[in-house]
Formats: C-alpha cells, sequence, structure tokens
C-alpha cells in the first residue's frame, strides 16, 4: 500500500491522510503529556515516515519495514478456514490488485471477492435517492445473509453468544 501511495499521482490523497494523522497525533500528544513528541511533525508529509517515528515505535515494530512485513496479511490470509467477503475496486490509488489474485487469496474457501471498476461504485449509492443503500453495504449484507447463522444475525446489537 505504502509504496502506491507515495506516487506523484497519489500525493493529495497522502498529503490530505498526512493531515488527519497530525491532528490525531497532536490530540494524544495532548492526551497523554510526555508520550508523544510531536515536535516539527508539521514537517512530516510521508506515510512511510510517520509510520517509522510513531506507528512502529509505539507498536512493538523496529521500524516501517518491519511493520509493514509483519502486519501484512498476505503472510496469513492462506490460513483462513472461514467464509470471507474481500471488497476492493480496480482502480484504487493504494491497494495492488496483483494479490488478489494470488491463489493464497482465491483460495480461501467459501470466499467471495466482488471488484467494482471503479471505488465510485463501491460506493455509489443506488436509486431513487430516498435509498439510502451503498453497493459496499449491499454485498456485505447479502454475504452475512448466506453465511451467518441465524442466531446470531438476529440476535440484536450488543448481544452476546457462547462460543
Amino acid at each position: 500500500m505504502h509504496d502506491l501511495l507515495e506516487r506523484p499521482a497519489n500525493r493529495l490523497y497522502e498529503w490530505n491522510f498526512m493531515q488527519s494523522l497530525q491532528r490525531r497525533m497532536r490530540k494524544k500528544a495532548r492526551l497523554f503529556p510526555g508520550r508523544y513528541d510531536v515536535r516539527g511533525i508539521w514537517r512530516m508529509w510521508r506515510v512511510r515516515a510517520f509510520d517509522d517515528r510513531y506507528t512502529a515505535p509505539h507498536h512493538g515494530f523496529a521500524g516501517a519495514d518491519d511493520y509493514y512485513h509483519r502486519a501484512a496479511a498476505m503472510r496469513v490470509v492462506d490460513r483462513i478456514r472461514v467464509p470471507a467477503l474481500i471488497i476492493t475496486a480496480e482502480d484504487d490509488p493504494f491497494i495492488a490488485l496483483p494479490p488478489f489474485r494470488d491463489p493464497k487469496v482465491t483460495g480461501i474457501p467459501r470466499s467471495r471477492w466482488p471488484s467494482p471498476a471503479t471505488a465510485a461504485t463501491a460506493v455509489h449509492r443506488e436509486r431513487p435517492r430516498r435509498v439510502r443503500r451503498y453497493w459496499a453495504e449491499r454485498e456485505i449484507v447479502d454475504f452475512a445473509a448466506r453465511h451467518v447463522p441465524p442466531p446470531l444475525l438476529t440476535a440484536g446489537a450488543g448481544a452476546t453468544v457462547d462460543a
């Protein structure tokens, strides 16, 4: 993801993302005085630099590269043994499609991999306008209806189910 995010065509996305990360980090620094050093954070405009300085060390990783490697889902995706719904878009500027076509992913039992041509399609509100239903939401509900036992679907929010 990070290599794609750092492409020149994605600079605006990365800049916007970094604005958000910087705001959150400043808030954390106010909430936990002395724990996070935010000096010079305003000069940090790459996600990799942010992850190297904050994400990795505060979560037990040696650095950004170690974090990216150890946190990568592709390292363990072939261990999934339950139905899985994977949603991405053909034109996602940050997520490359080839890994989703890897046999490790396509071999997940009873998995479904809908992939609209555009990210806009994935979040597009269906007509009529008064109906607030989006493509991705519909895919999730349909998948859950096929693979989640009815008692779990009807248990209600906050209900617990004994395993």
